[in-house]
């Protein structure tokens, strides 16, 4: 008979940290509590939880949750806050920001809000209250930085057993989300894996807890050129299949290696658009990747141009046209405002004018 999942009051000291926790990176999976509580510390927003315990006592309005590991508990949702008091009790276990610890340790122990016991949720398995840290950490209030929440999804993902496209909605059902959300996240987590199990092409300082995922999945997963560009096929139930491995180097390090400026070849994200169309044509594709020419240069060679102008007009238009509504109601217009007109209309004729002259030229030929 499955056991009941129920409250009950532990001591402090036989609570672990889970090293399979989702947030942590790779290289912290079995590492020791210390290694561990170091790693979390390197987030500032640990200190913070910290002083709110060492002043205010601990909270136990939202349940730590655990599972049975021998004579321990492992915490399975709730290692922030165990971390918090296990540094106050011991700050001499801080590495990283050791004074500060020290400090909010002293403090704590002065005002006695350093508990020994408290109330846990003790469940039999993990998967007991798996949908219940995706819904809270992936799409709720408590969200997990992107990474963490691909791991996770990923994590998900492999208890299943069919790997069909219908996985996508089965797993948007379980954690209240869409599926569309869930296959993206999937699919940025799963070229995660690939890049860092080839050490990130040996890419200077480039490491998980560096790893910007959110680039990788929207190049693949929002820009289909580049996507096609490296063999990755998001029409497929199973899009990495005939990945170029060659080219998903190249693409790695126009997004992730740094320059002497400090900055990459593509920069940010919103230039993914930019690099997509670059993709699409052949002469500004071969100068990008050769490198005679940068991005913006290479783009000049597109319809990137035509396409920003098409833009821009419909704004200006949009904007002119709420300007012309209201004018009526000026009651003090100066004659800067006269000026601006003015200028609109002459940026407008020489747009126009160039324009109809390209038209000309289009026909002509």
């Amino acid at each position: 008979m499955k056991a009941e999942a129920k409250f009950i009051e532990v001591d402090i000291q036989s609570l672990q940290l889970d090293d399979i926790n989702p947030r942590l990176p790779e290289r912290l999976k079995g590492a020791t509590d210390k290694e561990v509580l170091n790693w979390m510390l390197s987030d500032a927003t640990l200190i913070d939880l910290m002083a709110s315990i060492s002043e205010n006592g601990f909270f136990s309005g939202e349940p730590i949750i655990v599972i049975s590991n021998n004579d321990n508990y492992t915490v399975i949702e709730g290692n922030r806050r165990l971390a918090a008091i296990k540094l106050l009790a011991n700050p001499g276990l801080a590495i990283i920001s050791p004074k500060a610890v020290e400090y909010l340790s002293i403090e704590a122990k002065e005002k006695r809000n350093i508990p020994k016991k408290i109330w846990v949720y003790l469940v039999k398995e993990r998967n007991e209250v798996e949908n219940y840290l995706a819904f809270r950490h992936v799409t709720g209030v408590k969200q997990w930085h992107v990474i963490s929440k691909a791991r996770y999804l990923n994590y998900l993902y492999q208890q299943k057993p069919n790997k069909t496209e219908s996985i996508y909605k089965a797993l948007a059902k379980e954690i209240g989300s869409k599926a569309p959300y869930v296959r993206r996240l999937l699919i940025g987590y799963k070229a995660f894996e690939i890049i860092q199990s080839r050490k990130y092409f040996n890419i200077p300082d480039l490491d998980e807890e560096s790893f910007d995922i959110s680039l990788i999945t929207d190049a693949i997963t929002m820009h289909s050129a580049i996507a096609e560009f490296m063999g990755i096929d998001m029409e497929s139930e199973a899009p990495f299949e005939n990945i170029n491995l060659a080219k998903l180097k190249e693409v790695t390090e126009w997004l992730y290696q740094k320059l002497s400026n400090g900055k990459t070849r593509v920069g940010e994200n919103r230039n993914l658009r930019v690099l997509n169309k670059v993709i699409q044509n052949n002469s500004a594709r071969d100068l990008f990747i050769s490198g005679e020419k940068n991005l913006k240069e290479a783009a000049e060679l597109t319809d990137l141009a035509d396409e920003n102008i098409r833009m821009y007009l419909t704004r200006s238009l949009q904007n002119i046209l709420e300007a012309q509504k209201i004018v009526h109601r000026s009651t003090s217009p100066d004659k800067n405002d006269k000026k601006v007109a003015d200028e609109i209309i002459d940026s407008a004729d020489i747009i126009s004018r160039y324009i109809s002259k390209k038209i000309r030229e289009r026909e002509i030929f």
